[in-house]
């Protein structure tokens, strides 16, 4: 091996301007692996952290379904599928109790809700997390107040963050202010439902994601009975003329029903008529009680445990109890719960990956193109070689050697320049001007973190392409008979 080491040294040293082609693809190859994946790891690592620690946990419970469930609701076609209750709900908290790698749990319904000040037809969108704060807050500890304060358990009202706030300024014509009491129109199976509920705060988080600038908090029993999930009777209630003229917005044909729910529907019951003995006229019909929320409903349950490298071994042994049980549940892990948002970086990564082919392809082409001119160029060299008594396979491990030697030393400098790229983009500051760059970067500034395996990965994956790069032109060279070669200048 010392002398196969010496040999190469000497040839690469004597082909230079060729050795040096070949080193600057590698070189290139190594920047553009270590940063990429750098881009790829920061965003990764950021989506995963922000949901896990914010909004998902590490498992996610919910019902089973034919399409794809997160967060944010059933993932179908044209949205029209509406997220079921987690059945056996009791059943499965007492189990996740039992478990010791399990430290909390919280549950959710989810739901939307357009957004308008009472007696106002000025109103905007918002996606509804019903939640328990007691619960919550104890398991997810991302969202602050700005103005106002954060819901107390058993409270009626909303939370809105910061982002939303400016859009309903911006685009919906109306700025929400603390204690002000908006209007929440939701569509359910049972259609329209209205409530009116007081605005608690205006909320920022300490660890921001395009997810973050649309969640709204309201207290679970709201966000239940704009979903539906009611037990009762829709009240014959009237309807104001701002309340009517967002109906009328909407479109009543395409959606059913109408039902108006005052903000204490949930909890008070109905109001008996008085009679009057001394009337003539027909007693008042009594009135149907109101819709009242389904106490029981949750569309998913979150969980954390002690060590995240716990949570596949225990989600699949959840899912084998289900089965066992006959509990129509799944479980799953943050990316199920975090839905589009986590697909948006898969499919990033997919991009890049291809990328990296396609650049992989045209390298190899380049060296091995370099490759056969030099191999021809040492013909001569070969055959005498071969006529002295030198095997197939020495000449192979000579090609070899010298490969693998400009693979390392090249390399080397590729990942020295491109540790500089990293630290100098981590000193520049970059801000996000998009949603897009927001999930690239992981938050609103670029800083791009190396990941000690994907440095030694792109190493590896550079050195096999000169590898495969090499192998053609030795073949070649292998083919011709020493006596020719030695004829050949």
């Amino acid at each position: 091996m010392p002398v196969l080491v010496r040999i190469a040294f000497r040839n690469l040293l004597e082909h230079k301007a060729k050795s040096l082609i070949i080193g600057i693809l590698l070189a290139l190859g190594v920047v553009i692996l270590v940063v990429g994946n750098a881009f790829m790891d920061t965003a990764a690592k950021g989506v995963k952290d922000s949901f896990i620690g914010n909004y998902t946990g590490d498992i996610f419970i919910a019902a089973a379904t034919k399409n794809p469930v997160s967060l944010f609701g059933v993932q179908s076609v044209g949205g029209q599928e509406s997220t079921p209750n987690i059945p056996y709900y009791d059943k499965i908290e007492r189990k996740l109790s039992t478990e010791p790698q399990i430290t909390g749990t919280t549950s959710q319904v989810t739901g939307f809700a357009l957004v308008s000040p009472k007696d106002s037809d000025k109103q905007g969108f918002a996606l509804l997390f019903g939640i328990d704060p007691a619960s919550y807050y104890k398991l997810f500890h991302n969202a602050y107040a700005i103005e106002g304060r954060l819901l107390k358990p058993g409270e009626e009202g909303l939370l809105i963050s910061q982002h939303m706030a400016k859009q309903y300024a911006k685009e919906a014509g109306f700025t929400p202010k603390i204690g002000q009491e908006l209007t929440l129109t939701g569509m359910g199976k049972a259609g329209f439902k209205i409530r009116v509920v007081p605005l608690v705060g205006i909320i920022g988080y300490k660890v921001r994601s395009e997810a973050t600038d649309f969640i709204s908090y309201a207290d679970v029993n709201t966000v239940r009975i704009l979903s539906g999930l009611t037990v009762g009777n829709d009240p014959d209630e009237p309807v104001t003329r701002a309340q009517k003229a967002i109906l009328d917005a909407s479109g009543d044909s395409l959606f059913g029903s109408v039902t108006i729910l005052p903000a204490n529907a949930a909890k008070a019951p109905a109001a008996k008529p008085a009679a009057s003995a001394a009337s003539a006229a027909p007693a008042a019909p009594k009135p149907r009680p109101a819709a009242q929320a389904d106490t029981g409903a949750w569309h998913f349950i979150m969980a954390r445990v002690r060590s995240p490298a716990a949570a596949p071994a225990l989600i699949l042994a959840l899912n084998k109890w289900f089965s066992a049980e006959g509990i129509d549940a799944r479980a799953a892990g943050w990316k199920a719960a975090a839905g589009p948002f986590a697909a948006s970086i898969d499919v990033v990564r997919i991009v890049f990956n291809i990328a990296i082919i396609i650049v992989a392809v045209v390298a190899v082409i380049i060296m091995m193109n370099t490759l056969v001119i030099s191999v021809i160029e040492r013909t001569g060299e070969i055959g005498t070689m071969r006529a002295l008594g030198a095997q197939k396979l020495f000449v192979r491990r000579m090609f070899l050697v010298e490969t693998l030697t400009i693979a390392a030393v090249f390399g080397l400098i590729g990942m020295l320049l491109a540790f500089g790229v990293i630290g100098a983009l981590n000193l520049a500051h970059i801000t996000a001007t998009n949603p897009f760059l927001r999930i690239l970067f992981a938050g609103d500034v670029l800083h791009p973190a190396v990941d000690p395996f994907s440095v030694v990965w792109s190493l590896v994956l550079v050195g096999l392409v000169a590898v495969a790069a090499h192998l053609y032109p030795v073949s070649l060279a292998l083919k011709v008979q020493p006596v020719r070669a030695m004829q050949t200048e």
